[in-house]
């Protein structure tokens, strides 16, 4: 046999060698690697079944806590829903009507509070005038339309009022012509005390 035929079966015989070596390498490594594959899956599966319970257990022995979870849930999606709009907000002065209303025997108490609120804060004085009243009012109380309420304790502020006497606009009016006005201001003897004797 000549060199090139000896070449070509040492050839051979090494791709053989390396194909039986090579394919018993991945057979024991498919063997080992399925092994914990197995065993892991067969460990994992007692685990995942006593863990299946137990919640079970948990969902029907507090059905009061699920249906509490339930409905947290349900108003929490619906506040979410629900946009919330503030009520209250401080106009600029300019934007608020004010009248003033005379509960007090000084002639003049109700065009000075309302000349204070226009010169001091720049509200817009929509007019002063007496109440319906026959009785002195003891004290002075600020009443405001819907949405008005932060300005008429600014209002309160400013003409140096009781804060307990900031009230909703009442139905029953001390005046005739409420002219539209968003606070209105009902003058008492607190602020105008008569100096007459």
């Amino acid at each position: 046999m000549n060199i090139a035929g000896k070449g070509v079966l040492l050839i051979v015989a090494v791709i053989t060698i390396g194909v039986i070596v090579l394919n018993e390498g991945f057979s024991n490594n498919t063997a080992v690697s399925s092994d914990p594959l197995k065993s892991n899956q067969e460990m994992q599966q007692p685990e995942r079944q006593e863990q299946e319970q137990e919640q079970e257990q948990e969902v029907s022995n507090s059905p009061e806590e699920t249906t509490e979870a339930v409905q947290e849930n349900g108003e929490s999606e619906a506040n979410e829903q629900t946009p919330t709009t503030p009520t209250s907000v401080l106009h600029p002065p300019a934007e608020v009507r004010v009248l003033v209303a005379n509960g007090t025997e000084v002639t003049g108490a109700a065009g000075a509070t309302l000349d204070t609120l226009v010169a001091t804060a720049g509200y817009n004085g929509v007019k002063a005038t007496n109440d319906n009243g026959d009785e002195v009012l003891l004290e002075t109380f600020v009443y405001y339309g819907e949405g008005y309420d932060l300005d008429a304790q600014n209002v309160r502020l400013i003409i140096n009022a009781d804060s307990n006497n900031v009230l909703p606009m009442p139905e029953t009016l001390p005046i005739d012509d409420l002219s539209d006005a968003n606070v209105l201001v009902h003058v008492g003897s607190d602020l105008f005390p008569d100096q007459g004797g």
